[in-house]
């Protein structure tokens, strides 16, 4: 994940012109690469109550779109410089 993360942070650095040892595009590209941990931990908890795989999917996917959310919100003011 360490390297994930590395290669995330400076290809989110170029795009906004800050080098990849800033602290923006670093928690940018954790917060990112985070997602699937929370699918992975979403998956876990709606597996446990054996939904229907279209059900499964529904609920692992609005898990995904409420954390997505709160990084979008956080990383609005993240843009080009």
């Amino acid at each position: 994940m360490d390297q994930f993360v590395a290669v995330a942070t400076e290809i989110l650095a170029a795009r906004v012109g800050m080098a990849a040892d800033d602290p923006e595009p670093q928690i940018a590209a954790r917060s990112l690469l985070g997602l699937w941990h929370v699918q992975a931990e979403s998956l876990r908890k709606h597996l446990n109550d054996s939904p229907a795989p279209g059900q499964l999917h529904e609920q692992v996917t609005a898990d995904v779109r409420r954390a997505a959310a709160l990084i979008d919100a956080g990383l609005h003011g993240f843009t080009r410089r």
